[in-house]
């Protein structure tokens, strides 16, 4: 076979692999638009309508490790084969289900199905990419941030013109057409992973029940925290016990032999570095997809099809510079840690900006900030993770790409959490109802006022968080100089 059709082949392998992952995405990114209109449906709250997002994120933010460490050692391809059926699946049952409990419960084995499939596809494509990972990386987050684009517009426009059982069952065809492509292109029952080639160690079921188990609590406090109040015993005995079982999976990790997570890793600069700035400017950022829907369609008064084509500016942003910088990874292989603090500054500046939004903003305003969010985004994201890539083993390629996904879904979660706390603990404090219902069925501009306040100061908050990410990177790219300095 020539150079040419060789290099051809890999792409049709890139684009076999891709779909599963984006039709996850395209769900994640645009399920928000549809909250409004299925809790109307349901009669129900926006707390209780919150799940159907919650139950996705955390049931694949709390197996995204386990499904990683499990595909090092089945295979890639073929625990992401089945992750396409379930989640297929899954897309069926929640467009056809009768009540919201089991919508919550279908998203959340949607969920599981998302993990599966975020774990394995990038371990999928780099196989054919070993000298040039960022050119690989970078048309999967242009593909990538194309989906978060496609999410909440199309989910705002379906949900507009149709109905939102037609955006739930949206998945379902794009699913099949993934299996097709995985079975005939991919050759899934193909050995793809070092544990295939007889690395029989045992499998870490302790380190997954620990994890899975700290990493739940953690989510489910954060997600109740809301209802039950941040100093309530139940949400202090919440995050006690979580604390308990991180140190308990720690130290178990640190003495099994084949750990489920390789905690060496964080004793590497480039991995720590790397996914301290990944981490704190999604646990800075994520309220936005939450909370402005909220400005767009309730203060603003458009619908749900103009607040996703305002927030699909961060992924048009993303697709500006994301691909780009990732090219220049693989050229500049250091170049990242030049990367990641241009980044975090242009991302912080944004926050800072969305914290000083009013009702008499133009509705370019709001988009003009989503985009330099996701201009700013472009520069972390893919060269980060491929710097993280060539310093890992391939044996944990699985694990690791599923710990970045999980710490994602987490900080995303996380940032939902705190961010709708900080909203109605300002509407509070002003006279009004502490709950977004609120806000959906205010009949006074006051309340309106109120939760703009709070919206702003939470996004205040998300300029500090991101703010801090870039003084630390900053301040570890001079402490590592130095040492090099000193040991030169």
């Amino acid at each position: 076979m020539n150079k040419r059709a060789s290099i051809q082949n890999r792409w049709i392998f890139f684009a076999a692999a891709m779909p599963g992952v984006l039709i996850t995405l395209m769900d994640e990114f645009g399920i928000h638009q549809a909250v409004p209109v299925i809790t109307d449906h349901f009669n129900a709250t926006i707390p209780e309508s919150q799940w159907i997002a919650l139950g996705y994120l955390l049931s694949t933010g709390a197996l995204l490790m386990p499904a990683g460490r499990l595909a090092d050692r089945i295979g890639y391809k073929r625990l992401y084969f089945a992750g396409l059926i379930i989640f297929t699946l899954g897309a069926v049952l929640a467009g056809l289900a009768p009540s919201l409990s089991y919508l919550i419960l279908f998203k959340v084995l949607q969920g599981v199905a998302a993990a599966m499939l975020q774990a394995t596809t990038i371990p999928i494509i780099i196989s054919k990419f070993p000298n040039d990972r960022g050119k690989a990386l970078g048309a999967f987050g242009f593909l990538m941030g194309l989906s978060a684009i496609v999410g909440p517009v199309v989910g705002g426009t379906i949900v507009t013109l149709i109905s939102w059982r037609a955006f739930m069952l949206l998945s379902a065809p794009l699913g099949l057409i993934s299996i097709v492509l995985a079975w005939f292109v991919l050759n899934i029952f193909e050995k793809d992973s070092v544990a295939d080639d007889g690395n029989k160690s045992r499998f870490d079921w302790m380190g997954v029940v620990l994890s899975t188990g700290a990493l739940l609590l953690l989510l489910a406090t954060l997600s109740k925290a809301n209802d039950y109040g941040w100093g309530s015993y139940l949400t202090v005995l919440g995050f006690v016990i979580t604390g308990l079982l991180l140190i308990a999976f720690i130290a178990w990790e640190l003495k099994f032999e084949s750990p489920l997570l390789p905690l060496h890793l964080f004793l590497n600069g480039t991995f720590l570095t790397a996914q301290l700035g990944m981490f704190l400017v999604v646990l800075g950022n994520s309220c936005i997809f939450f909370l402005i829907p909220f400005y767009i369609q309730d203060l603003k008064g458009y619908e749900a099809v103009i607040s996703g084509l305002v927030v699909a500016g961060i992924p048009l942003g993303f697709l500006t510079t994301g691909p780009l910088f990732s090219l220049l990874s693989d050229r500049y292989p250091m170049g990242w840690k030049t990367f990641l603090p241009v980044g975090l500054l242009l991302s912080s500046i944004s926050m800072l900006f969305l914290s000083r939004l009013s009702i008499d903003n133009s509705i370019w305003y709001s988009f003009f900030c989503m985009y330099l969010m996701g201009f700013g985004i472009g520069f972390i994201f893919m060269p980060s993770q491929n710097a993280i890539y060539g310093i890992i083993d391939k044996k944990d390629q699985g694990v690791v790409t599923g710990f970045i996904n999980m710490v994602r879904n987490s900080s995303t979660l996380t940032s939902i959490a705190v961010g709708t706390a900080i909203v109605t603990s300002v509407m509070a404090s002003e006279g009004y109802p502490a709950s977004l219902d609120a806000v959906r069925e205010a009949t006074t501009t006051g309340i309106h006022n109120s939760f703009l306040q709070g919206m702003n100061t939470a996004f205040f908050a998300g300029f500090i968080i991101i703010a801090l990410g870039l003084i630390v990177t900053i301040s570890a790219y001079f402490l590592v100089k130095k040492k090099k300095l000193i040991d030169g």
